[in-house]
């Protein structure tokens, strides 16, 4: 079934695009939904990539799947914010939001 997403897009300012780093799978899938927001969203819309779950990388590093080099070479190839956080503990959420406001002009 195919959803249409264009009013979750439309007027947009910024979007999280999130990625765990613990599944390549969802790494893999990243750019599908680049695309829908690059079809869907205004031109200027910034877009952040996320690498999620980083708690579980910091407890057991031979669980990271996707290497923080290899995200990052990603967001800059596609023109995008970068950033690692943790959901569960908090880690860098606070400061992925404020990277992404401060990289827009509101006022």
């Amino acid at each position: 079934m195919l959803i249409s997403f264009n009013r979750h897009y439309r007027e947009s300012h910024g979007a999280l695009l999130f990625f765990d780093l613990t599944d390549r799978g969802t790494f893999e899938h990243v750019l599908f939904w680049l695309n829908k927001i690059a079809d869907h969203a205004e031109e200027d819309t910034i877009v952040m990539l996320i690498g999620n779950k980083s708690d579980l990388v910091e407890e057991n590093p031979a669980s990271r799947q996707v290497t923080t080099q290899e995200a990052q070479d990603f967001a800059r190839k596609y023109g995008l914010l970068y950033n690692e956080t943790s959901a569960k503990t908090g880690s860098n959420v606070k400061e992925a939001f404020n990277e992404l406001l401060e990289s827009k002009e509101y006022i």
